[in-house]
């Protein structure tokens, strides 16, 4: 069986008519019903049943579709990874860095870097802090940018920045006039959540549990950014990371947050593997991050130097 078959297979599945299916495929109607025809004869079996001008995939059809897509992804990433590998071959680095910082850090940093060395190609993916330690080790990525503490002891540890989580509310929220949030002001307020695979997560709740305050949770969400978007549609208030709120403070209102939930950033590397453009990215990265939180403490509310305890 050919790869064009397969390919004629899946485009028949996910637009439902040849001519659809064609269009996606630059090819003809009847090429592609050859295809699928083809498929059929040689498995010896029926995939598609005619149902009101639509093509229905039938139940063995499905069968034979999850083998398909599950061989055409791996065709997929093969080429993915054929194409980065030769494109890496020449000047350019890899990163990977958990969302928070891809979002609120890696594009500024990205921008300063570009200036000086614009013809080194980058390649950018967010995955989570344990994938990126773990590929960061096995040198997939030159830099990998996440939170603190990791496991593996070998790699080296570049300190970015340690900084506090803030409170983020939709504009004209009644508590937006506080310059300071603490946790038993957002007592029964709509509450905006994390993902419990997150370190976030856990961090917040053990505060407002250990304070007793409860909240209502009304959605959960996979990242802070989602969060900010979230706060923004006014859904309700969130804790997230202070990167995150600085790219949406023309969204949202954000305060400081109190009890403070701190949280280290870092670069991982491998002892002695970076390159002379890994090396400039890093620090890049470094200044920016400087940047940014002179940027976010210059936005957040000084309020009154006494504080009534959280």
């Amino acid at each position: 069986m050919k790869i064009r078959q397969l390919e004629a297979l899946r485009a028949l599945v996910l637009t439902g008519t040849t001519k659809d299916a064609a269009q996606l495929l630059h090819m003809t109607q009847p090429a592609v019903s050859k295809l699928i025809s083809q498929v059929e004869e040689e498995l010896n079996v029926r995939i598609f049943d005619r149902r009101h001008g639509r093509l229905a995939i039938t139940p063995e059809g499905k069968t034979i579709y999850a083998d398909v897509e599950r061989i055409l992804s791996q065709i997929d990433d093969l080429s993915a990874k054929t194409e980065d590998v030769s494109a890496l071959s020449g000047n350019a680095i890899r990163v990977g860095a958990m969302p928070a910082l891809g979002f609120g850090l890696i594009p500024s940093a990205l921008r300063r870097f570009s200036s000086d060395y614009p013809q080194v190609r980058c390649v950018i993916d967010v995955d989570t802090r344990g994938r990126i330690e773990e590929l960061v080790g096995v040198g997939h990525y030159e830099l990998g940018f996440v939170t603190l503490p990791v496991r593996q002891e070998r790699l080296t540890l570049t300190p970015l920045a340690s900084v506090a989580a803030v409170c983020v509310l939709p504009p004209e929220h009644p508590l937006a006039c506080k310059p300071t949030i603490h946790a038993e002001d957002l007592a029964n307020e709509s509450f905006v959540s994390v993902d419990p695979s997150i370190l976030l997560r856990h961090r917040v709740d053990a505060v407002f549990g250990e304070r007793r305050v409860s909240r209502r949770l009304v959605v959960q969400v996979s990242t802070t950014v989602l969060a900010c978007n979230m706060v923004a549609a006014g859904v309700g208030v969130s804790i997230v990371h202070p990167l995150v709120a600085l790219a949406f403070k023309s969204l949202v209102v954000v305060r400081k947050f109190q009890p403070a939930i701190t949280f280290d950033y870092a670069i991982l590397s491998r002892p002695g593997s970076l390159s002379r453009v890994s090396a400039a990215f890093q620090a890049a990265a470094v200044a920016q991050m400087s940047e940014l939180i002179r940027l976010l403490e210059g936005d957040l509310p000084r309020g009154r130097k006494k504080q009534r305890a959280g």
